[in-house]
């Protein structure tokens, strides 16, 4: 019998220069990556970070990789180091490279810079190393790598890059990777310009290096901490690197990375297929190593058993998702659906690793999977993720952003799978008015409601033609006595009296807003209470942690923000794509304070009320980037809105109230107080009417016809 030992070779040792290749020259690569593998999840602050240890010498320990029976090596473990490493080798100005090159799991490939000359350093690097991202095409923070960059530097470096005519179009995501540069710097330069530099020219490599800048950057760098600079990019470049202050570390430390190798345990494929009879845990070798470090779990280590039981459907399946669903989360909802067909259309819970492990190898449940995956000719499950996207989107009739399609969707899985069981039992044409009654309740118990209790409890009602649950299942908000499923959705001017009364009015603070027994609201919940609920005091603490619940859902539901701003969101941002492999999740827009947050934060004397409206979302916005405005945190709302009032939803009953803050608000100022009070409540509550309203979302729930009195 072979011994273990047998099943380990003599370790191989690669270069950096080679780690680079596996994917920069993927047609020669002698490194593959195995189906299991999932994409790659570093941040740009770990890519930063990889990148200054190698340049310090660091170690940055070694490969696992695995060899099959046609003597290929699939990499086991260190695919981020390695495609990190690919990335600072990477040149996207350079034609011949980018035509070879086949990234792993990156579209969209960040591009490393180095400050040859920063007039400060991060707070743990010893080399100023910066990413930048489609997402952010201008870095992230110098001294903090992991924070964004401030509104005010964004727009700034966006001002910049409009200068150069290839960014004159499109969204701050659709720039051209190769004419911007990382803002919070000194003097950025492509770290591959400066490694072919220094590795190929040797002695010459200062004039080499000017000339890559000259022929391939923009003209026009400017950054944060040179702006004022008189000297133009080139001409400081060459004062820099041409003067004996010069930092050699930095010359140095690129020299040497042809001396840095990285070791690898080679190991033979039959140790990958080991079982572990002992624990019942997951076995495999991948399974183990990827337990450290960025680990892999859950769903995503669902699709990489899947992928490794079928390699081939790896394309169909990102397919089905499109860009609104992860491929992990789409061999999820897949394999459910596939076990609610085995299982006579039961509901089927949410699966596990070791689950999903032993169902694989189930031939029923194989079979099942592989027919809902079908081919690139005939896919049932793409045919249902079609038309449930189609239905949520609505283009012509209700106008879902496709980004709060998204967030839907990631946020409410269970749903989803609702939404495509339900498309298997009504494939036909779908009405404008059911398409209206599916996004009503999805959107509310979404936002409002508990849909992992939801969905098992009303998934045997799916073939109903009501888009799966009668009427009479809204009215029952508890499984138990203690367990809110969901609850009645207060008519909006119910909602507007009581908060203008007791917030507005009587200045009622946050923590004792809570309506009287005899309110139209609390009588809206109470009346669909369960008949086990007899006591008063149980009535009055159950509509009490209602309110509670609905009160706290909506203060923060910026969901709702976007869907009352939906044509402008639509009009500005309607191709974003929050879909990247690149864990970054920058959005195109930023969330604007029309009353500024930093008018309350650096002030101590001043309204709770005052200070804890401030962060509801009738005072938030979605507002882009791109416009030009030269608006800061000293403009008043009336300055902020006085020409944007339409696209920042801002309705004649709040305006009129906006128009009249002009300043700051003191404690004492009880006048003003009021005002702003009057002007945050009345657009959030337009923002819940807009959807209250557009959707019929009381009729849908059939709360408004209950005889409350409202």
């Amino acid at each position: 019998m072979e011994s273990d030992k047998s099943k380990i070779e003599k370790p191989l040792i690669f270069n950096l220069s080679e780690i680079s290749k596996w994917q920069l020259d993927y047609e020669n690569s002698k490194v593959e990556l195995p189906a299991l593998q999932r994409g790659f999840v570093w941040k740009a602050s770990q890519i930063e970070s990889l990148w200054d240890s190698i340049l310090r010498g660091f170690p940055i320990g070694s490969f696992l990789l695995s060899r099959s029976e046609d003597e290929k090596l699939f990499l086991l473990d260190g695919q981020q180091r390695a495609t990190s490493l690919a990335i600072g080798f990477y040149n996207p100005w350079e034609k011949t490279l980018n035509e070879k090159n086949n990234f792993w799991s990156l579209k969209n490939i960040p591009i490393v810079w180095i400050d040859l000359n920063p007039s400060e350093k991060t707070n743990t690097q010893k080399f100023v190393i910066r990413v930048i991202t489609q997402s952010h095409p201008w870095g992230y923070q110098r001294k903090d790598n992991n924070s964004i960059l401030s509104v005010s530097d964004r727009r700034n470096a966006l001002k910049v890059f409009r200068e150069n005519p290839d960014n004159e179009n499109g969204g701050y995501i659709q720039l051209s990777p190769l004419k911007v540069f990382p803002y919070d710097s000194n003097l950025p330069v492509p770290l591959t310009f400066l490694i072919k530099s220094i590795s190929e020219y040797k002695e010459n490599w200062k004039v080499y290096l000017i000339e890559l800048c000259r022929e391939q950057l923009p003209i026009n760098i400017k950054t944060k901490h040179s702006e004022n600079d008189e000297k133009n990019y080139l001409d400081k470049l060459t004062e820099v690197i041409y003067s004996s202050e010069f930092d050699k570390n930095i010359f140095n430390a690129i020299v040497n990375l042809e001396q840095v190798v990285v070791p690898a345990i080679v190991i033979k494929q039959e140790i990958l297929k080991a079982e572990d009879e002992q624990t019942g845990e997951d076995p495999t070798l991948f399974v183990r190593l990827n337990s450290s470090g960025t680990r892999i779990a859950g769903e995503e280590l669902i699709y990489s058993i899947y992928k490794a039981s079928f390699p081939e459907a790896k394309k169909l399946v990102e397919n089905i998702g499109a860009s609104f669903v992860a491929p992990s989360l789409v061999i999820s909802l897949v394999s459910r659906l596939a076990l609610s067909e085995i299982n006579e259309n039961n509901y089927p819970y949410s699966i596990s690793v070791n689950y999903f492990r032993k169902e694989i190898k189930d031939d029923n449940f194989k079979t099942k999977l592989r027919e809902l995956i079908g081919n690139e000719f005939n896919s049932p499950a793409s045919q249902l993720f079609n038309k449930a996207f189609e239905i949520l989107l609505s283009k012509n009739d209700f106008e879902i952003p496709p980004v709060l399609v998204k967030s839907i969707v990631k946020g409410s899985p269970d749903l989803f799978l609702l939404l495509l069981q339900w498309i298997k039992f009504n494939d036909g044409v779908i009405s404008k008015e059911v398409n209206k009654n599916i996004l009503a309740k999805l959107t509310a118990l979404t936002w409002f409601g508990d849909n992992t209790k939801y969905v098992p409890k009303l998934w045997s009602n799916i073939n109903t033609k009501e888009f799966c649950w009668s009427k009479q299942n809204l009215s029952i908000p508890y499984l138990n006595k203690k367990d809110f499923i969901m609850y009645p959705m207060i008519l909006p001017t119910t909602l507007k009296n009581y908060l203008l009364q007791s917030v507005v009015k009587e200045n009622v603070l946050w923590e004792n807003l809570y309506p009287p027994a005899d309110n139209k609201i609390l009588k809206t919940f109470s009346s669909i209470l369960n008949t086990e609920l007899q006591q008063e005091t149980e009535i009055a603490n159950a509509t009490n942690e209602m309110w509670v619940s609905f009160r706290n859902r909506l203060f923060w539901c910026k969901p709702l923000v976007l869907f009352a701003q939906r044509k402008y969101i639509n009009d500005s941002f309607g191709e974003f794509n929050q879909m990247e492999t690149l864990e970054d999740t920058n959005t195109p827009w930023d969330w604007d304070h029309i009353y500024p947050a930093s008018w309350v934060y650096a002030k101590w004397n001043i309204n709770p009320n005052t200070r804890h409206w401030t962060n509801a979302i009738g005072n938030f916005r979605a507002m882009s980037l791109e416009e030009n405005r030269s608006e800061n945190n000293s403009l008043s709302p009336c300055d902020r809105l006085i020409n944007v009032r339409e696209q920042s939803f801002v309705k004649e009953n709040d305006w009129e109230y906006w128009e009249k803050i002009k300043g700051r608000i003191n404690d004492g100022d009880s006048e003003m107080i009021k005002i702003h009070l009057s002007a945050i409540v009345h657009r959030l509550c337009n923002i819940y009417e807009e959807w209250y309203e557009t959707l019929d979302v009381g009729k849908q729930f059939n709360f408004e016809n209950n005889n409350i009195p409202q």
